[in-house]
């Protein structure tokens, strides 16, 4: 008695564990993690998943979780060209998979691609692939739109934080120097040091600028004058010959801060502007000098104004 009960329970586990093991078109394998008990999604219909894919030695190599928007896949069965979107195909809400896949052929049927000479091609890849949402075109378009604005409100807060931080920085090194500057409603701070002549430069004019860029420590990283950059360490044989940058306003050449400047400019004028980090290059590093969030502060000389035809 006590025999049968043990074999009936190992064949219940067979059974179940046969249960869990699928097989697509081309063989296949996969284990079912999770079945979500929907109807397996529709072609057109858009399945929202999640994956997690690494290779035989356990290194992630993609991980969905990471990403700030949802993957979305359209149902097509026919663009079932990869045993990995093979899977995809077969799966519905809820459901969870994982599967392995052997390097050679992820790389020549799925990447499409040369096996990389630091992966062995005799290894295996193994997949999780989870499906949250399936949902249609249209409210995939709605999902999309409602990230975008969310994005968009996140930035916006984050880039204002940063103004006031840098506001907050250029005021208090304004004060300690004892500079009376001007201010513009986007931040910018600036002193004309030489007034010129003429109008101010104007959107589609031509300009031509002298100028030499500092961090608001001092910090020297870049200048148009040949003995400026000499005399900081910052010269470079292969700018030769060093002579004003020339650009066109409002063609977006440069950074916003820059572009608001020249604008304040006549001929001949020269300023000292402190340029916010949100109107120059933001979070974003621009050289080794050059940090995410820096605040600049150029000198300028408009040195031309060449009158749009």
């Amino acid at each position: 008695m006590k025999k049968s009960f043990l074999l009936s329970v190992c064949v219940a586990g067979l059974l179940m564990a046969c249960s869990n093991t699928k097989e697509t078109a081309s063989g296949l394998k996969f284990s079912v993690v999770k079945s979500g008990g929907a109807d397996v999604a529709e072609n057109g219909q858009i399945m929202i998943i999640s994956f997690l894919f690494k290779d035989g030695k356990d290194s992630v190599w993609s991980d969905s979780r990471t990403n700030p928007f949802p993957t979305m896949i359209k149902k097509d069965s026919a663009m079932a060209t990869d045993q990995v979107m093979e899977v995809v195909q077969l799966l519905g809400k809820g459901d969870s998979v994982t599967f392995q896949i052997p390097a050679k052929d992820l790389f020549a049927k799925t990447f499409r691609s040369p096996i990389p000479p630091n992966v062995d091609s005799t290894a295996n890849f193994t997949f999780q692939i989870g499906v949250i949402d399936v949902v249609t075109e249209e409210r995939a378009r709605e999902m999309q739109n409602e990230f975008m604005a969310k994005q968009n409100e996140e930035a916006l807060k984050l880039q204002n934080e940063q103004l006031a931080k840098d506001t907050l920085a250029i005021e208090l090194f304004l004060k300690e120097k004892a500079i009376v500057a001007q201010k513009t409603t986007s931040g910018l701070r600036y002193i004309i040091t030489k007034p010129g002549t003429g109008a101010n430069a104007q959107q589609g004019e031509m300009v031509k600028v002298n100028y030499v860029g500092k961090l608001l420590d001092g910090t020297f990283f870049d200048s148009s004058i040949e003995s400026v950059a000499k005399a900081n360490n910052g010269f470079n044989e292969q700018r030769r010959p060093y002579e004003p940058l020339q650009l066109t306003l409002g063609m977006q050449q440069v950074i916003p801060g820059w572009e608001e400047a020249l604008g304040l400019m006549n001929k001949g004028s020269k300023m000292t502007v402190y340029i916010p980090s949100t109107l120059a290059y933001g979070s974003r590093r621009r050289s080794e000098v050059i940090a995410e969030n820096s605040i600049l502060v150029f000198e300028m000389e408009l040195v031309d104004i060449i009158k749009a035809n």
